[in-house]
């Protein structure tokens, strides 16, 4: 078995829209069609087990709060997604840690953010009180999953309402014809179908 320290994870990311990652909660909970291939839950659960390694526990909910000052350690400014492995609004993310993330974000400011949730209301609801500080802020961008019209469209309602500078959407993957979609207030859209094992190839 390899020594605890030989593990890492690369910040550099391979999805096309973003350049890094940046995962101070990894883990997360199946809450929609839009979940059911997850291609973090297949990454995470390879490695359930693995003495040492960041996904020892697989894909259960953690909160890794040595992660939370990554992004002050990269000088050059990056394009950065939030917890690409996770949910930042998942019911098990405390109110106070969801604040904390926020801050770094508001106070590493020569990075963009980019923070996408399937929890559109706690979203609304967050950013409408607590988190209003980072709503504001520009250079954090908040975004939801919209994959079908029962489950992601309401979502978009959502984000609109919300006192966000920037609002972003990800349509993938998108499952079905969602028809015509109102975009005002929206800055950039995402779109992509399903792949991997099970997926539409």
């Amino acid at each position: 078995m390899a020594h605890p320290r030989s593990f890492s994870l690369a910040n550099n990311s391979r999805i096309e829209w973003t350049d890094a990652t940046w995962n101070p909660v990894r883990g997360c909970v199946k809450i929609s069609p839009g979940c059911k291939h997850c291609y973090a839950e297949t990454f995470a659960e390879r490695f359930r087990g693995v003495k040492g390694h960041p996904y020892e526990q697989g894909f259960d909910l953690r909160l890794v709060p040595e992660k939370l000052t990554e992004p002050f350690g990269w000088r050059s400014p990056k394009l950065v997604f939030v917890n690409s492995m996770s949910d930042l609004f998942q019911a098990g993310v405390p109110d106070a840690y969801a604040e904390a993330v926020s801050r770094v974000m508001a106070l590493a400011n020569w990075h963009t953010y980019q923070v996408l949730t399937k929890r559109s209301e706690r979203l609304l609801e967050l950013l409408s009180g607590r988190l209003r500080f980072a709503a504001e802020q520009e250079n954090i961008w908040w975004g939801v999953s919209v994959e079908d019209r029962k489950h992601g469209l309401p979502r978009v309602e959502h984000l609109r309402l919300a006192p966000a500078k920037v609002r972003f959407l990800s349509i993938e993957p998108l499952l079905e014809d969602l028809g015509e979609i109102d975009l005002s207030g929206i800055t950039w859209v995402i779109v992509g179908g399903e792949s991997g094992p099970g997926g539409v190839r």
